[in-house]
């Protein structure tokens, strides 16, 4: 459109109004194509009337625009289409447009308060954080003022069971010995009614160990047994002690303490063992008597 503008401005001006045939032919193509003004259009088509070299050339391009648009379209392998694609792409320059990346947005400032003073704020009030809240959870609690501000309990109104060696008595159950010594049962493992530690003292009460005492210090486990750490008195009974420690270490359905879940103490209590003998006139017990 610029070139055509410019011919028709030179040739139309002046002595050279009347198009020639040689600059005709330099815009027959836009002509073809439709790219001309109206006005230069109806120029155009005023020297064709008069023209028969230039319709003929106008023929000619008409001719050769209808065989190259009949022509069929080339059939190319992939390998062929990749050969071409290669090409072009080693001919084209490369620019920063054809390699995207990752590029920081630069603000203004010093890299101290961009970057060092955020992180350093962030931690610092993590870490005040992280401090307090352990101090919370690990600090004692104040035991002075739990106990002043503590009500005391009635004492519980449970019967204190003894064991003994009526046999027409009724039979006591562990459950209901341990029952009453809750409050002491973590530092005194409570003792099996039915164990071995109980037929042990009535070996006491037919006579059958010739010392009146005997004091061990004994290790109690989570299932009842125990076992002997130290032998205080008597020193030079090995009978009463082999006996003792039969009895400590037995079968566990007969075992000498109840169970560490029933008696609500840890899985391993070391005791001051003491067993006496001590006469006690029963028939006073009861005032039926």
């Amino acid at each position: 459109m610029i070139r055509s503008d410019f011919i028709f401005k030179e040739y139309m001006s002046g002595e050279n109004r009347s198009m020639r045939c040689k600059e005709v032919e330099l815009i027959l193509p836009l002509y073809l194509d439709g790219g001309l003004r109206s006005a230069e259009a109806a120029s155009l088509d005023e020297h064709l009337d008069g023209c028969p070299v230039c319709r003929q050339r106008l023929a000619d391009l008409k001719a050769i625009k209808s065989e190259i648009a009949a022509l069929a379209r080339p059939l190319l392998s992939a390998e062929r289409i990749g050969m071409i694609r290669l090409a072009v792409a080693e001919s084209l320059p490369v620019t920063s447009a054809a390699a995207p990346g990752f590029k920081l947005i630069e603000s203004t400032g010093s890299w101290f308060d961009r970057w060092l003073m955020p992180s350093m704020v962030g931690s610092l009030a993590s870490l005040v954080l992280g401090v307090t809240l352990l101090w919370l959870i690990m600090s004692p609690a104040n035991v002075s003022e739990v106990a002043a501000n503590r009500t005391p309990r009635e004492p519980a109104e449970r019967p204190i069971y003894l064991t003994g060696n009526d046999p027409l008595a009724a039979e006591l159950t562990p459950f209901q010995y341990a029952s009453t010594r809750y409050s002491v049962s973590a530092e005194s493992p409570s003792v099996n009614p039915q164990g071995a530690l109980i037929a042990l003292t009535r070996s006491f009460l037919r006579g059958e160990m010739k010392d009146d005492e005997v004091v061990v210090v004994a290790d109690v486990f989570g299932n009842g047994l125990a076992r002997i750490a130290e032998v205080v008195e008597p020193i030079n009974d090995d009978r009463a002690i082999r006996d003792l420690e039969k009895a400590l270490q037995s079968d566990p359905s007969f075992a000498p303490f109840v169970p560490a879940e029933m008696d609500r103490r840890g899985q391993s209590v070391r005791v001051v063992l003491r067993l006496q003998t001590v006469d006690v006139d029963t028939r006073q017990a009861s005032p039926m008597n």
